[in-house]
């Protein structure tokens, strides 16, 4: 009798420690910041109007560290505000370590009067990743100031992302 209840004991605790180690790890909402600098390669249309632009940039995020981004933003003049461009994109943020984020993003690209810059204020939402960032989701505001003539921007993400 005190075998059995050995072994249902034993059995017990080992079915335990599986069906926890299978449980998975719930995601958990964090702080998200991104620093970093880049440059802007413009599309235009024959008339000379920007249509899409492709990015690249490096500089530092929270939970990546080091980080570069890739992305591609698309222009459309807004009907209500002549000189401002709608703006709506998608762009992949890698750690040095090769895990991903991905994120979509919508704003408007506003001209500074007088200047060759323009402003991008925007709404950003974290839409999956790779590696430890995989099914990560969130949202967050960013900004971009960029010189229209180079292409050589700065941008700023904050928000909060699960993973």
């Amino acid at each position: 009798m005190k075998r059995i209840l050995n072994l249902n004991v034993t059995v017990l605790t080992l079915t335990a420690i599986i069906l926890l180690g299978t449980i998975s790890v719930m995601a958990i909402e964090r702080p998200f910041a991104l620093n970093a600098r880049g440059i802007a390669t413009f599309i235009t249309d024959q008339a000379g109007n920007p249509v899409r632009a492709d990015v690249s940039s490096s500089g530092t995020a929270t939970h990546l560290g080091l980080a570069t981004t890739v992305g591609t933003v698309n222009f459309t003049p807004d009907p209500a505000n002549p000189g401002r461009l709608l703006t709506n994109g998608t762009g992949t943020i890698t750690a040095a370590n090769g895990d991903t984020v991905q994120l979509e993003l919508n704003g408007a690209l506003v001209p500074t009067p007088g200047s060759a810059t323009a402003t991008d204020k925007f709404d950003v939402r974290f839409v999956g990743g790779t590696g430890r960032f995989a099914g990560a989701h969130g949202t967050g505001n960013g900004i971009v100031v960029v010189n229209l003539l180079t292409g050589a921007f700065e941008i700023t993400i904050v928000g909060d992302i699960d993973f």
